[in-house]
C-alpha cells in the first residue's frame, strides 16, 4: 500500500517542499517570529458594543443609570436579563461583551449616601477588550456620581470587575490564543498556493499529468502535505505558547486538533485554487497576500465583528473560515468551551471545507482542459 502512486506522489510533495528553498524558507521561522512579534505589537479598539443588565433593584434610580449607559457613545445593543444564568449564559455564548449587575440595595445606598456598588461581569477571553469597556462603565459611573443630589453631589458608584475565563486579563493569553490559527493557516495557503506554480516554474507540470494517478489523487497530494505542516506549526506554536507565556489550556486537545485539521483543509483549498490560476510563484504569493490579510482583519482579530463597518463586511465573515477557528481556538484554550458551541462552528468549517476542496480540484480540472 506504501508503494501505491499515490502515496509516493505523497513523498515527492513532502521532498518538493523540504527541498526547496522558498517553501522551506516559510515553515518555521517566519511563523515562530511573527508570534513573538505580533502578541507584543498588535493593538485592538472597540465601539458599539453589546452589553447585558440585570437590575436587581429596578428602581428609578437604577434605571437612571441604565439609561446613562444607554445613551453613551460605546454601547451598541442593549440586553436585560432576568436571573444571573442568563446573563451569564450570554457571556458564554458571545452574545454580549459584557455584562453590569445592579443589586438589590442600589437606590438605598445611593439614597444614604453610602456609594452603591455594581458588579461588572467581562469577557476575559478579550482581554483588550475587556479593559476598554470597564474602563467605559467607570467613566459612565463617574458622570453618573456628579449628578446634583439637593445641591450636593451624589455618591460614587463603585463597581467590582469579575473577568471570566481569564480572571488576569493576561493579553498574551487571547492573542497567542488567535495566533494558534492565523500563523499555521499563513504556512498552509503559501504552500499550497506555492505547490502547483512551482511545477509549472520547474517544468514538471507535464510529468505529474503523466502518473498513474486520477486528478482527484493529485489534489489531495497537494492539500496534504501543506496541511501536515500547518498542523506541525500548531503544535509548535501551542508548547512555545505554554513554554514562554504559560498560556492555560482547559479543553480537549484531541478535539483542538481535529478542529485546527478541519479549518487547514479549508484554507489549504483556497491556496490549491490560487495556485491553479497562478502561472508564477511569485503571482501565487501576491495573490495570497490579497486573501490573508482580509481574512485576518474580517476574523474578529482585530476588532470585534458586531464593530466592522459597512454592514454588508459583517455578513462577508460567514465565508473567512478563520472567523470560526478562532471562536473554537479561544474556547477550548481558555474555557473548554462547550461541545454544543464547538459544533455550532465545527458545522460552517465543514461546509466552507468541501466547497473551497471541490472548488480547486474544478480550478486544477479546468486547467488541464
Amino acid at each position: 500500500m506504501l508503494k501505491s502512486p499515490f502515496f509516493s506522489l505523497l513523498k515527492k510533495e513532502f521532498y518538493s517542499v523540504w527541498r526547496d528553498k522558498k517553501s522551506r524558507s516559510v515553515l518555521f521561522l517566519p511563523p515562530i517570529l511573527q508570534l513573538f512579534i505580533f502578541s507584543h505589537a498588535a493593538t485592538l479598539d472597540i465601539t458599539n458594543i453589546k452589553i447585558g443588565i440585570l437590575d436587581k433593584d429596578n428602581t428609578e434610580v437604577s434605571r437612571e443609570f441604565q439609561r446613562q449607559i444607554k445613551s453613551s457613545k460605546y454601547f451598541g445593543k442593549i440586553y436585560n436579563f432576568d436571573n444571573n444564568r442568563e446573563l451569564i449564559n450570554a457571556i458564554d455564548e458571545e452574545k454580549i461583551r459584557v455584562g453590569v449587575y445592579i443589586n438589590n440595595d442600589f437606590t438605598k445606598k445611593y439614597k444614604a449616601s453610602l456609594s452603591p456598588e455594581i458588579l461588572i461581569i467581562t469577557d476575559g477571553r478579550h482581554t483588550n477588550a475587556s479593559q476598554i469597556i470597564a474602563s467605559y462603565v467607570n467613566e459612565i459611573s463617574t458622570n453618573f456620581s456628579l449628578i446634583a443630589k439637593s445641591g450636593k453631589n451624589a455618591p460614587n458608584v463603585e463597581f467590582e470587575v469579575q473577568n471570566r475565563y481569564n480572571p488576569n486579563l493576561s493579553y498574551h493569553f487571547f492573542i497567542v490564543a488567535c495566533l494558534m490559527g492565523i500563523l499555521p493557516m499563513t504556512v498552509v495557503v503559501l504552500l499550497s498556493a506555492l505547490s502547483l506554480a512551482r511545477e509549472r516554474e520547474n517544468g514538471t507540470f507535464d510529468e505529474l499529468m503523466v502518473v498513474p494517478l486520477t486528478n482527484d489523487e493529485i489534489v489531495w497530494a497537494k492539500l496534504l502535505i501543506p496541511v501536515f505542516f500547518g498542523c506541525l506549526n500548531g503544535v509548535i506554536i501551542l508548547i512555545l505558547a505554554k513554554l514562554f507565556f504559560n498560556l492555560p489550556f482547559m479543553g480537549s486537545f484531541f478535539l483542538y486538533l481535529i478542529s485546527l485539521l478541519l479549518f487547514l483543509l479549508s484554507v489549504a483549498g483556497i491556496g490549491l485554487f490560487v495556485s491553479a490560476w497562478s502561472k508564477t510563484q511569485q503571482q501565487a504569493m501576491l495573490l495570497t497576500f490579497f486573501f490573508m490579510f482580509p481574512s485576518i482583519m474580517l476574523s474578529g482579530y482585530t476588532s470585534p465583528i458586531e464593530n466592522i463597518t459597512p454592514k454588508f463586511l459583517q455578513w462577508l465573515t460567514f465565508l473567512n473560515p478563520l472567523r470560526f477557528f478562532l471562536v473554537i481556538s479561544k474556547g477550548i484554550i481558555l474555557k473548554n468551551i462547550n461541545y454544543y458551541y464547538i459544533l455550532l462552528n465545527f458545522l460552517p468549517l465543514t461546509l466552507l471545507s468541501i466547497f473551497t476542496i471541490k472548488g480547486s480540484k474544478k480550478a486544477f480540472k479546468n486547467k488541464l482542459e
